[in-house]
């Protein structure tokens, strides 16, 4: 079974209803290589719903899937193809230490057990990677 969170890079809805996944990744798969397709369903019943996510290997693929796709017709219904919207990740906040003691251990303002609030998504600055080898320069001989 698929992971019940699982975010395609590519929105697709109005999907037909006997519409399969396999399907749906066939329709993508002029536009770059496909990773996975998934068609969404209700946590409770089970029952398909009407939209579905598809995880395009490059983002340029992806967008240019999306300008080819959006309004193409399959099994008489109109595709509805955007970029899919991930949401921000959240990062909780460590505690403020006060002197002494371990962080959630206090009681009070700073120290309380509550969720902290959502922040915005900020992506980390890339690092930059140490060279795995190094280059020995030597002067070459001269030739007579």
């Amino acid at each position: 079974m698929r992971a019940q969170y699982f975010r395609g890079n590519v929105f697709v809805g109005n999907l037909p209803p006997d519409l399969t996944e396999d399907e749906l990744a066939e329709a993508f798969d002029p536009f770059g290589i496909v990773l996975s397709a998934f068609i969404a369903r209700d946590p409770e019943t089970g029952k398909r719903l009407r939209y579905g996510f598809v995880d395009i290997a490059t983002e340029r693929a992806a967008k240019h899937a999306v300008e080819a796709m959006n309004g193409t017709e399959i099994g008489g219904h109109s595709l509805d193809v955007r970029i899919s919207e991930r949401p921000a990740k959240v990062k909780r906040r460590p505690p403020a230490r006060s002197s002494g003691q371990r962080p959630g251990r206090g009681v009070g303002p700073d120290h309380s057990h509550a969720a902290a609030e959502p922040q915005p998504y900020r992506p980390a600055a890339p690092r930059r990677r140490q060279p795995t080898f190094q280059v020995e320069r030597r002067p070459l001989p001269r030739r007579v």
